[in-house]
Parts: C-alpha cells; sequence; structure tokens
C-alpha cells in the first residue's frame, strides 16, 4: 500500500435520526481495514467472488452505494448502503465473517431498523454458509450466481482433447510476434482506462449497459495503491500499443481471484491469454475464483472452455413479508 486513495461516496448527513441511529458502532471500508479483513476471510473461508477485498472496496466509490463494516461478538459484519429515489436501503453484504446465526439474525434485525421494514436481504451468501443461513427464521436462501473455480496447477499440460479451444485460441496469440507482457503499474494507469473506455462503448453498443466498467475503473485505481498479494496485474503489448490489462490477486491463502480483465476486442484470443497467463503465473493457488458468466453466453464459452475445476454457488438471503 504506496499512498491513499479517495472515492466519492454519498454523504450520510441527509439521513434521519432514527436511520442513523442504526448505523451506530458501523465505518466505512477503507483500506485500512485490508488486515482485519483478511483476518475474517481466514477464519471463514469462503472461496466467493464477493468476498474479494479490492472488488468488495471498489463498490465503495460508486455515488449510490457506501460499504460499511463493524463488530459483533467477534465476527466481522459489512452492510452496503444504497441510495434510491425512493429513500437509502441498507443491506447486509455478507454473513458475519465468521458465520454466526445469532450474529446474522442481529445483522438483519440492523438493517431493518434502518429500513423501516423487513426489505433488507443477505446480498451474497457463500455455498458452505447456506445451510446455516437457512437457519435464520423468516429468510429465504435462494441460488443467485454460478462462479467458475480454476486450478492453476492444472495448466502445465494443455495436451489432450479437453484443452483443444484453449490451445487453439492461444495459438493466435503465440503466432504474433509483436505481442509483449508487462507488469502493471502506474505507468500503464491511463492507456488502461482508455482501453476501459473503448471496451465499455463497445459493450454498451451491443448490449445497452455499461458492462460494470464503473466497477473495473475504481478497481484499477486500487492496482495503484494495493500489491501483492493482494492485488497484481499485468498489461498486453501489441509493439507500443496497450490492448489488454488483467487484475487479480489473493482473495485469502490458498484461494485466488480473477478480478477482472480487458482486451482490445479486435485482436482474437486475448481473453483466454489473459485468464491462462492469470493461472499461470498464480499455480501456488489451490483455486482461483473468476466469477460468474454474468449470463452473457460469450463469457460462459470462454470460462468453460479452461475447463473449470469446480463451481461454486453464490446464494441470496430474501426475507419472508408475510
Amino acid at each position: 500500500m504506496t499512498q491513499a486513495i479517495e472515492f466519492a461516496t454519498p454523504s450520510l448527513e441527509h439521513l434521519s435520526p432514527q436511520q442513523s441511529q442504526h448505523l451506530m458502532g458501523l465505518r466505512r471500508l477503507g483500506l485500512e481495514d485490508l488486515p482485519r479483513w483478511k483476518q475474517a476471510l481466514e477464519q471463514a473461508q469462503p472461496k466467493g467472488f464477493g468476498c474479494y477485498f479490492p472488488y468488495v472496496l471498489a463498490h465503495q466509490g460508486s455515488r449510490r452505494s457506501t460499504v460499511l463494516v463493524g463488530e459483533d461478538g467477534g465476527s466481522l459484519c459489512c452492510y452496503m448502503l444504497r441510495e434510491r429515489r425512493r429513500g437509502p436501503l441498507l443491506d447486509v453484504y455478507l454473513p458475519p465473517m465468521p458465520m454466526d446465526v445469532s450474529i446474522a439474525q442481529r445483522c438483519l434485525e440492523r438493517a431493518n431498523g434502518f429500513n423501516g421494514n423487513r426489505s433488507a436481504r443477505i446480498l451474497r451468501i457463500n455455498e458452505s454458509e447456506a445451510p446455516r443461513a437457512m437457519q435464520i427464521p423468516g429468510l429465504k436462501v435462494r441460488e443467485r450466481r454460478k462462479q467458475y473455480l480454476y486450478a492453476p496447477k492444472a495448466y502445465a499440460d494443455l495436451s489432450g482433447k479437453k484443452y483443444q479451444t484453449l490451445r487453439h485460441h492461444l495459438a493466435k496469440i503465440e503466432k504474433r510476434t509483436d505481442i509483449e507482457t508487462a507488469p502493471y503499474s502506474d505507468r500503464f494507469a491511463a492507456p488502461c482506462r482508455e482501453l476501459l473506455q473503448q471496451w465499455s462503448e463497445r459493450y454498451r453498443q451491443t448490449f445497452g449497459k455499461s458492462g460494470g466498467a464503473g466497477l473495473s475503473k475504481r478497481v484499477l485505481a486500487l492496482a495503484d495503491v494495493l500489491s501483492a498479494p493482494d492485488l497484481t496485474g499485468e498489461v498486453t503489448l501489441l509493439g507500443d500499443r496497450l490492448v489488454g490489462y488483467w487484475l487479480g490477486g489473493q482473495l485469502r491463502p490458498g484461494l485466488g481471484c480473477f478480478v477482472d480483465g480487458k482486451s482490445d476486442l479486435d485482436v482474437p484470443g486475448l481473453g483466454y491469454f489473459q485468464r491462462y497467463r492469470f493461472l499461470t503465473t498464480h499455480d501456488s493457488f489451490e483455486l482461483v475464483n473468476d466469477g460468474s458468466d454474468a449470463r452473457r453466453s460469450g463469457l460462459r464459452q470462454l470460462k468453460s472452455s479452461l475447463r473449470p475445476a469446480a463451481m461454486h454457488i453464490e446464494y441470496r438471503g430474501i426475507q419472508e413479508t408475510a
């Protein structure tokens, strides 16, 4: 961690005294919370993409959301406060780390008190925590997304039919003599932001959405202040032109997270190449979580062709209102 970084977050001054009362004892998540977050992850042993600290902290930069944390009974509790046209909403972002049913109930009660109703949810529940979350009275636990888990050591040998698609796309890159890679550093920050902007414009033209470009921009900013093992990156250069970058790091000991990768869509094979590079340069991890496929067929094909070692199911908890 080399310098401070400021993200724009919503002011809490507009909240009513009653709402503010239910936030007592909570603080905004910041870079200074990294050691405590890592300690909590080691205790809880989650596998979910949504637990990766840079990813969570990047939500802090949205002008419509604030990540809050607090302590309860030795567990770290995390909340997401979102600004909406009809008023702010407080959700429990993750179950307490480590998970405790009684503490999880208190987290929901706090959020319910803030909201003035039972609209609070537990947004991301790890597969291993789902059975205990189901013990919370009045909470329905539903599958949210399936996330891809890869075993880096498996990519030491790409022979055989299993990796035929991956070899095909890697060959497109290997045939080029003008492709180089370099560790990410702040000197690449500006061209990475420019590439992200170009990628976002093409994504919006195709899907009508930004593709999470705002979150990607904030993760990219964190790459200038966090370091290995928590967040590392690599850029891909075509001659003097930057055509891709990836970012990721250690979610907890033994488990990595590929948090983001962007590439010039006119350079075939880069998406495959980037993930292959992350996996083969982080083979000390037993597993790497590459998140979900966002229900996009192209991304599903890419991630499936890398032959995941397992799928991690993430759940969401929704309270019954009647």
